[in-house]
């Protein structure tokens, strides 16, 4: 069964009991009297039941609080190519006090979903003996919730530095109080090294969207190189170049990224981990983006439609970098005149990365980490590791871009590859601008800029409308709703400048 199936299926039954016990940080959640919910023992006591609440914890990054709309929206308008306008407008000019719920508590509260539905799952799977489920599938069902565990830290950690580490279900007591980044960190690592060691290679087709060693690899490679530990973050992405289970898509016209994003693609070559979606509600992401000059920008709905001036007119300096050769705008950036509906002013850049020409919601897959990725970790730790670029991370490097202009990827090319010479730092640059063309509306800029201590200088650079940006920013503020539900913190454990 399709893992979208699984976690459709799950709305009544397993998916209950989880919405009930682990549906968040703050008390009120709790209070909520029970009506079709189901026991745990009645969920726990069966092989289908602990799959079915296994797939239940991947449906909080589907939903609005994160890869559905709040995370991946704040990350994006928060980054140097993006604005935003209307209701939009105050992330686009860093305004995220702690009680605008619609943004940091949100993102706060899905964050936490994940992690408690996780936390229940290991618990109840280490706790009892479950008919049907040998020690294999025990460990491979808590190899996926620790995966996802750590998925959930990784974002929260780099969003709001110290975050309360819990561990186990939580029922009743929430006073636990922030551990530090370094205790969430070793946390992370953990969980993503028990994966890696229980989780399958791959999985039946059906199963499609499950957590794989692979995955698991992937995301450590990423830890490493965010925590700067480049010779790890080498090693592990090596692992998975090494592995053979990937390769990239081949491109030789626009079009072709959409075997990559488009709406129909159930899987492709360079996939490693991706949130399947489907045509469902609750189920989708909103895939079309907007870049407006400061104070007018505006996030339209899946299926708005506007018309969209010259392209030349509004380029800022970010698109402006983009490479003439470069087949990548052309597939995800808009340009010429459409149909005016619902906008009285002319737009100016409208991407479609990820579009889907059918009704709401849009079916595409959203990828989190792909093999494209893991080559730039390994051409940006191996650089960083050696105080200069290899011959081997320039050509990794190398072979993203050829593949960006439609060349062959095993063919050096003049006009595709990075010039010899470069110092690790100049390689590091480049790799932060590469990133940035090939990431777009990925969710990966703004942590891009801030593992690299860039924020305040490109951020500042893009724009009036982004001029605003200071220190404080760098750390989102713990929700007002956490601290005040949460005994073990104060208004004085809030980030500074909050």
């Amino acid at each position: 069964m399709n893992i979208n199936k699984y976690i459709s299926a799950l709305t009544g039954t397993a998916l209950a009991l989880l919405l009930l016990v682990a549906s968040g940080c703050s008390e009120e959640a709790l209070e909520e009297e029970p009506r079709t919910f189901l026991s745990q023992d009645a969920v726990f006591s069966s092989r289908e039941g602990v799959i079915a609440a296994t797939s239940g914890i991947y449906k909080p990054f589907h939903q609005d609080n994160l890869y559905g709309w709040w995370l991946l929206g704040n990350l994006e308008l928060f980054s140097d190519y993006i604005y935003g306008r209307g209701s939009q407008a105050p992330a686009s000019r860093y305004e995220m006090g702690s009680t605008g719920i619609s943004r940091v508590g949100n993102i706060w509260r899905g964050g936490y979903q994940v992690i408690n539905r996780a936390n229940l799952v290991i618990s109840q799977l280490e706790s009892r003996e479950i008919e049907g489920v040998d020690a294999e599938l025990k460990n491979r069902l808590i190899g996926e919730a620790r995966f996802l565990r750590a998925l959930a830290y990784f974002h929260l950690v780099r969003l709001f530095g110290d975050v309360p580490l819990r561990l186990e279900p939580e029922t009743q007591d929430f006073a636990i109080g922030r551990s530090p980044e370094s205790e969430v960190y070793d946390q992370i690592i953990e969980d993503l090294q028990f994966g890696e060691q229980n989780l399958p290679d791959v999985y039946p087709a059906a199963e499609l969207g499950r957590a794989t060693r692979w995955a698991a690899s992937s995301i450590l490679s990423k830890v490493y190189l965010t925590l700067s530990r480049w010779d790890e973050a080498a090693a592990k992405a090596k692992e998975v170049i090494e592995s053979g289970q990937f390769s990239l898509v081949e491109v030789s016209v626009p079009e072709d990224f959409q075997k990559i994003f488009g709406a129909d693609v159930t899987t492709h070559s360079e996939e490693i981990f991706s949130l399947k979606h489907a045509r469902i509600p609750g189920l989708g992401f909103a895939p079309l983006w907007l870049m407006h000059r400061a104070g007018s920008g505006y996030s339209l709905g899946n299926n708005a439609h506007a018309w969209f001036g010259n392209l030349d007119s509004w380029l800022g300096d970010w698109v402006k970098q983009l490479d003439g050769p470069d087949l990548r705008p052309n597939d995800w950036i808009y340009n010429g005149p459409h149909d005016e509906q619902y906008l009285s002013e002319e737009v100016p850049l409208l991407f479609k990365k990820f579009r889907d020409t059918e009704s709401d919601p849009p079916g595409n897959d959203f990828p989190v980490i792909r093999y494209t990725e893991v080559l730039l970790i390994f051409a940006e730790a191996d650089a960083m590791a050696n105080n200069a670029p290899t011959a081997e991370a320039y050509e990794y490097l190398n072979q993203v871009r050829r593949r960006a202009y439609g060349r062959d990827i095993n063919t050096p090319d003049a006009e595709a590859d990075f010039p010899a010479g470069l110092t690790a730092q100049q390689f590091q640059d480049s790799l932060l601008l590469e990133r940035g063309k090939e990431f777009v509306m990925e969710g990966k800029r703004w942590y891009d800029l801030l593992r690299t201590g860039k924020t305040l200088e490109v951020v500042r650079a893009s724009g009036d409308g982004k001029a605003g940006i200071q220190d404080r920013d760098l750390k989102w503020p713990i929700p007002a709703e956490e601290i005040d539900n949460n005994d073990a913190l104060s208004q004085s454990d809030q980030n500074s400048g909050w």
